[in-house]
């Protein structure tokens, strides 16, 4: 059963201070908040009672569209931090079925093949890295 947002809906909102958030309403703080997670911006609307029109004029000022963007960045900063924390963790439990005695054969296996496939994948990146670095070099106008 899909749940039906209300104007007195309030989603789930991790809290932070938004940069640039004395530059902007509350409303318009709000706003963000909303839109970050992840609500449409109908939606958005009808929570806090206000025309589609009025955000589109907002994601058209600098203020909100510095203070929108810096959210998004921050959080999607946070993400890639719990992204890499856990798959530390991961790789911790791989390594660990993969030597351990009692854990299945098949289980060391897949653990095993999957190390070497992130191993690999991550030569890969390397590599792929290094010749973008390569290419903007060559293409990089001489100082000489």
């Amino acid at each position: 059963m899909s749940e039906i947002i209300t104007k007195t809906h309030k989603p789930r909102v991790t809290t932070y201070k938004l940069a640039g958030d004395d530059k902007l309403s509350a409303l318009q703080q709000r706003a963000i908040e909303l839109l970050l997670t992840g609500l449409p911006t109908i939606r958005v609307c009808e929570v806090l009672d206000i025309t589609e029109i009025t955000i589109w004029r907002w994601k058209r000022q600098p203020d909100f569209i510095t203070t929108y963007r810096e959210a998004k960045r921050e959080i999607s900063a946070r993400t890639r931090e719990m992204l890499q924390e856990a798959a530390t963790k991961a790789v911790t439990r791989l390594f660990e079925l993969m030597e351990d005695p009692e854990t299945p054969a098949s289980i060391r296996f897949a653990s095993a093949r999957t190390i070497l496939e992130m191993h690999f994948k991550g030569i890969e990146v390397e590599d792929i890295q290094t010749s973008i670095e390569e290419l903007k070099q060559l293409l990089a106008p001489s100082t000489s």
